[in-house]
Order: C-alpha cells, then structure tokens, then sequence
C-alpha cells in the first residue's frame, strides 16, 4: 500500500503552500530625505530595490496556480480502494454515495475560472463521508483548510483512518484538513470563510435541504461557489448560476451537478 502510494507521489505532484508572508510596507520619507545629493548612488539603490520588489509582487499575484490533478487522484485511488465501504445504518438511515476523481476535477477548473482572486478560504464537503473530496482538496493547496462535516461516526472514523493512511506515505498532508462528527446546520459552523462548498445533497429532505440553502446564502462570502446535486424549491436570490453538468458519482456516470457563485 505505502509503496503504491509512494510510486503515485513520484507523478510530481506540486502540493501548493500558499504561505506568502509580506513583511509590512513601511515608509522611509525621513530617511530618504537626510540622503545628501552626494550620495546619489545609495538613493539609486533604494529606488531600484524598491520597484524590484514592486515587480516580484506583481509577478506573483499574476501567475497562474499549476495543480496536477491526475497526479492528486494516482495518489488517492488506490488508498480508497483499500479502505472499507461504508453503508446506509443506524438511526439516521443515510444513502451513500461518492464523488468520482473525475468530478473533483471539474470542481478545480471552475474554482480557478471564477474566484481566483479571492484569498484562498476554505473547502467544505457537508456530508462528507470518508473524506475522498476532503483529502482530495487538501492537496490541490488552494485552501486554508479543507473540512469534512460528516453526522454518522462510522463514516467519520473510516475518514480519519484514511488520513492516517495518507500521513504515514506523505507525513506533510493533511496538515490543513479538519474533521468534525457533527451536522452541518450546527448553529457554531459559520461558512463566512468558505471558498467551494460541495454537498451531494441528492437524498436530503425537504426540511434540510431548505435549511442548509437558507444558511449558505447567509453566511457565505461573495465570489465562494457552492455545488450541489439539487437545486431548492425556493428562489435563491443571494445566488447567480453558473452552470449545471453532468457528472461522474459512484452511483451513476451521469449524474447532475449544479454550480453557484454566491453575489
């Protein structure tokens, strides 16, 4: 297993760590005003220091994130492959199913289209499962954080269980992923910092399905994407539509995904 992993890693997978850290800009009027005219070439060196950074600033805000995606899914399948199913029990009685790699994919090149400008925020599965679409994201680098909300224990600990798995063949991942056992209307999650949203919302009743919508239009920030499997029976005016595509679950390939850019 730890070998399959490793081979997959040698795919040069770049895990992106966003960690631009600008030391504060401060200004030296005082200082360049005592600079006598006889010592020109100190203030030419100041100057020329000055737009260099300017331009290295420019360069990085400007340049394209390069995310190996195939690379991130060669990584992550055979790790899932491996780990036990998981099915409907228990009091709550949930169906199951999972995203395809394919489908995490299609996410990436709609976040990179539509909100590359925001700062990096958060990912957040709600319902998360075994944690593929959590794992997943977390190694793209793209996020502060990557978190899996998930109501159902067994589900929760098969999601940890696969993070640990990760850990022991790249002990560097999973370093920004959050796991909570907990439901997703919890009144102390607050998705203000969300940049993608997915919920597979396919089977959710009425009473969840209005109340999740109804708390993501409050709470998510400008700009953030939401995808989801259905759409609610009342108008989301805090939302524009992006598009809707068929995609890839483990239940069926041609599954319907709707995407929305929250104004």
């Amino acid at each position: 297993m730890v070998l399959q992993l490793l081979q997959a890693s040698r795919l040069k997978v770049s895990f992106l760590e966003h960690q631009g850290s600008f030391a504060g800009k401060k200004s030296s009027d005082q200082n360049t005003n005592n600079v006598d005219m006889d010592n020109g070439q100190a203030k030419t060196r100041r100057i020329r220091a000055k737009g260099t950074m300017r331009r290295r600033l420019t360069n990085q805000r400007q340049e394209p994130v390069k995310i190996n995606a195939d690379a991130i899914s060669a990584i992550l399948a055979p790790l899932y492959s491996e780990l036990p199913k998981t099915v409907a029990a228990g009091q709550h009685n949930l169906t199951y199913g999972e995203v395809e790699w394919p489908t995490l994919k299609l996410m990436l090149d709609y976040l990179q289209k539509e909100t590359v400008t925001l700062h990096p925020g958060r990912f957040y599965d709600l319902g998360s499962g075994r944690g593929r679409a959590v794992l997943y994201m977390s190694l793209t680098g793209l996020f502060d954080y990557s978190v899996g909300i998930e109501v159902l224990p067994e589900r929760i600990a098969l999601a940890k269980q696969a993070l640990l798995r990760l850990r022991s063949s790249i002990p560097s991942a999973g370093a920004k992923i959050k796991l909570y056992e907990a439901s997703f209307l919890n009144p102390s999650f607050k998705y203000k910092d969300a940049r993608l949203v997915f919920l597979s919302n396919m089977c959710f009743d009425k009473e969840t399905q209005d109340a999740i919508f109804t708390k993501l239009s409050a709470e998510m920030p400008k700009g953030s994407l939401v995808f989801c499997s259905r759409l609610p029976d009342f108008n989301l005016p805090a939302f524009q539509t992006v598009g809707a595509q068929q995609v890839a679950m483990t239940w069926t390939p041609t599954s319907e995904i709707h995407i929305l850019r929250h104004l």
